[in-house]
């Protein structure tokens, strides 16, 4: 009787710790780790509806890297839309195969971050893909790096998204 009172505890703190991590639906946290270059921070806040924000930060030295990835759906997408499409300047490099309208862009961002980003939509999704570094010429995340794990990225979420 009293081991099954110790496994019944057991596993409702099991349960209890498995969801209390809330889990990004674009991306896995060793895909992230992957991206960032190792162990991430991860804040996830989604909505029952399938959109929201995750972001994952990794701290390397003086260099903060962060991968965000960012989905809403939209209820008019010709108004909506090219206000996702004005974070990147126009002109714009197009992304092809990365689901409807994508582009890509470098940005120097608040709070010195030097990021790639893809804006894209797949339907009625827009999502803003960005991968990003502190430091302007970081060897271990150049903007060249940015640029290919940004795209790979935005690749999964349009795939995942479709």
């Amino acid at each position: 009787m009293r081991s099954s009172h110790i496994l019944l505890l057991g596993l409702a703190f099991m349960s209890a710790v498995c969801h209390a991590q809330a889990k990004c639906p674009w991306i896995n946290e060793a895909t992230a780790r992957g991206i960032v270059g190792g162990a991430v921070t991860a804040t996830v806040k989604v909505s029952e509806h399938g959109f929201g924000i995750c972001n994952f930060s990794r701290q390397q030295g003086a260099a903060i890297h962060e991968l965000r990835i960012s989905v809403d759906i939209m209820t008019d997408i010709p108004k909506q839309f090219p206000t996702y499409l004005a974070q990147c300047p126009p002109k714009s490099a197009p992304l092809r195969a990365i689901g409807n309208e994508a582009v890509m862009c470098s940005l120097q961002g608040k709070g010195d971050q030097y990021a790639e980003i893809v804006v894209g939509r797949v339907r009625d999704q827009g999502f803003v893909v960005s991968v990003s570094s502190s430091v302007q010429n970081d060897p271990s995340m150049t903007q060249e790096t940015r640029r290919e794990r940004a795209n790979l990225v935005a690749e999964q979420v349009a795939g995942i998204l479709f």
